[in-house]
């Protein structure tokens, strides 16, 4: 499922959690992993503006080297580090590399060069906000938090295709032997249906997206899958459940919701969730 992991990680942010995730996740899945570690060019950026007033051209440039000097010296002797312990213990093979760039454009660079099945990152809300990658990558993003669990939310909606959602869902729960707890959510902010190809509908009439989600909910108990159908604001009732659930993780798909309250526009539904979601997301995009 998961064969080649790109693992990314700031400068501006590093956890543990994510190599210890990464490593659970590759045992299970006879993973390649490649650690990316970024060194993000604002701080780079950040010196010149600092600088331009007193110091020279030459001055900046040294200075520049000692923040790359530092940061390399950061990523061998602690990310790479505790990379090796986590990964080796379990005889997993690991390679790594140092970069220099904006987050999203070295990600977006890596997943060009090589094909990859999963991206997996650590969170911090004040470094994410620039992060493009949810609208950028088609690749699935897996967002580790420090949460701790044997279940997963499986979030589906009339804002989504919902296929890639229930089988990714269904796999990983038989397959790391967690719980699965499944959602359908009638979005009544944004009340249109998304097919399968991602297209939205006109605005329908809240019975006809309830009907469609009660057939929808009525496959999936055929299946054996515990699923709910409930109404409300897709963001919300994803929160509300997860802290009724405590998840492992919570599944999301291309939700297209473009309303909000009262009609307003609507923008970044997962950046909004990952800012207030203290669980692990993964978005199957």
């Amino acid at each position: 499922m998961f064969k080649n992991i790109l693992v990314p990680i700031s400068s501006e942010y590093y956890s543990k959690e994510v190599l210890e995730k990464t490593a659970f996740l590759a045992e299970k899945f006879k993973s390649r992993i490649n650690l990316i570690y970024i060194i993000e060019e604002k701080v780079l950026n950040q010196t010149d503006k600092l600088s331009n007033g007193y110091r020279t051209p030459d001055e900046i440039a040294e200075t520049k080297k000692d923040i790359i000097r530092e940061q390399k010296l950061a990523a061998d002797n602690i990310v790479f580090e505790d990379a090796k312990f986590f990964f080796k213990k379990r005889n997993i093979t690991f390679k790594e590399k140092i970069c220099e760039g904006e987050f999203s454009n070295v990600i977006k660079k890596e997943t060009k060069r090589k094909d990859y099945n999963l991206i997996l990152m650590g969170f911090e809300k004040e470094c994410f906000l620039n992060y493009r990658l949810f609208n950028d990558i088609d690749i699935p993003i897996w967002i580790q938090t420090k949460n701790e669990g044997k279940s997963i939310l499986s979030v589906c909606s009339n804002l989504a295709p919902n296929q890639k959602v229930p089988e990714v869902s269904i796999q990983l729960s038989n397959l790391l032997g967690w719980d699965l707890n499944m959602l359908y959510i009638v979005d009544i902010e944004d009340s249109v249906q998304v097919d399968k190809n991602g297209k939205r509908s006109d605005k329908k009439p809240e019975r006809d997206l309830l009907f469609n989600g009660q057939k929808f909910v009525d496959d999936m108990e055929n299946k054996g899958i515990n699923i709910k159908l409930v109404k409300g604001s897709l963001e919300k009732v994803t929160l509300k459940a997860a802290e009724e659930i405590n998840p492992n993780l919570i599944i999301l798909g291309r939700e297209q919701k473009k309303k909000g309250i009262l009609g307003l526009p609507f923008r970044h539904l997962k950046r909004k969730l990952a800012e207030k979601c203290k669980y692990s997301l993964l978005f199957v995009n």
